[in-house]
C-alpha cells in the first residue's frame, strides 16, 4: 500500500475522531449547561460526517475483498439515510432560522416550533453552541426576512399568527464599553438625515419622514432590543427598526451630540433598504 493512501487513512481517522468527541462534548454540555447544537441539524450532519469518513478511512487503511467493500458501503449507506430521514422529521417539528453575521462573528439564531409558532432565540457558544436567551414575543407564521444592519445587528420581519408584520432585533454588541445598561431613545434624540428619509426623536416621541410623509411614534410603541436598536410599532405591528451604526459614539460626561450613523430599516417580509443618517442637529419637543 503506497504510503500517502495509508497517510490520508489516519488523516481521515483523526477527522472522524474530532466529530466523534465533538458529538459527545455536545451531550456533556447539554446535560452540564443545558446548552444544545445552535441548529438541530448540525447534530444529524456531524454523524453523517463521521460514518462517511470512517468508512473512507477503513477502504484506505485496511485492504479488503469485494465482500467486505460491498458490507461496509451498505452500513453507510443506511447509517446516512437514517440520519437524512432523522433529519427530515426533527425539521418537521422544529423550524431552525440560522444565520452567520457578516464578519462571521456572531450567529443569529431562533428555533420555532412549527405546529404552534412559538419561537425561541438562542445565544450562541463557541458558535456551534446556544442557550435559550428569550421567546420571541409573538408567535411566528411566516418567516420573511433576515437582515444584519451592522455585524453585531440582526432583524428578523415575520408575520405572526394575526397577519401581521413584526420584527425581532438580536444585538451582540455595545456602544460603549459594555458595563452599564442605556436606553437608545435617550441617546438618539435630535434630527436625523440621510438622503430623502428624517428621523427626529425628541422627548414626545420619534418621527419619520420619507417622501414627504410624516409618522410620528410615541416612547409606548417603542421597544428596545438589547442596547443597540428600538423597533416602532402602530396597531400591534412594527413598522420601523432604528439601529446604532457601528461608528456610533456618545459620551454621558458631555453635553455634546453623539457621532455616527443610526440605521433605518422597514418593516417588510422582502428585503428592505437599510438607511443611514446622520446627527443634524437638535430637536424641538412639542408643547
Amino acid at each position: 500500500m503506497k504510503k500517502w493512501v495509508k497517510r490520508m487513512g489516519i488523516l481521515t481517522f483523526l477527522v472522524t475522531l474530532v466529530f466523534f468527541c465533538l458529538q459527545v462534548c455536545s451531550l456533556i454540555v447539554q446535560y452540564i449547561y443545558q446548552a444544545e447544537y445552535i441548529d438541530d441539524r448540525l447534530f444529524y450532519l456531524f454523524n453523517m460526517v463521521i460514518v462517511t469518513f470512517l468508512g473512507i478511512s477503513i477502504f484506505l487503511m485496511i485492504s479488503l475483498n469485494k465482500k467486505f467493500i460491498t458490507l461496509i458501503t451498505s452500513i453507510i449507506v443506511i447509517l446516512i439515510s437514517i440520519n437524512v430521514y432523522l433529519m427530515y422529521e426533527r425539521n418537521q417539528e422544529i423550524k431552525n432560522i440560522t444565520n452567520l453575521s457578516p464578519n462571521g462573528k456572531e450567529v443569529f439564531a431562533i428555533k420555532k416550533k412549527r405546529e404552534t409558532g412559538e419561537a425561541t432565540y438562542y445565544r450562541s457558544y463557541f458558535k456551534l453552541f446556544g442557550r435559550p436567551h428569550q421567546e420571541v414575543p409573538d408567535a411566528i407564521d411566516r418567516v420573511g426576512n433576515l437582515k444584519w444592519l451592522t455585524d453585531d445587528i440582526a432583524v428578523l420581519t415575520y408575520m405572526d399568527k394575526n397577519q401581521d408584520i413584526q420584527q425581532f432585533v438580536g444585538t451582540y454588541g455595545d456602544r460603549q464599553d459594555g458595563t452599564s445598561y442605556y436606553y437608545v431613545s435617550s441617546h438618539i434624540r435630535g434630527k436625523w438625515q440621510g438622503g430623502n428619509s428624517q428621523v427626529t426623536a425628541n422627548s414626545n416621541g420619534i418621527t419619520i419622514m420619507q417622501q414627504g410623509n410624516d409618522h410620528f411614534f410615541d416612547w409606548d410603541h417603542v421597544q428596545q432590543f438589547g442596547t443597540l436598536a428600538i423597533v416602532l410599532s402602530e396597531n400591534d405591528q412594527a413598522e420601523w427598526t432604528i439601529a446604532l451604526g457601528e461608528d456610533f459614539s456618545f459620551d454621558d460626561n458631555t453635553p455634546e451630540p453623539p457621532t455616527g450613523e443610526i440605521i433605518l430599516y422597514k418593516a417588510k417580509l422582502k428585503d428592505a433598504e437599510a438607511i443611514a443618517l446622520e446627527y443634524k442637529g437638535e430637536a424641538q419637543s412639542l408643547q
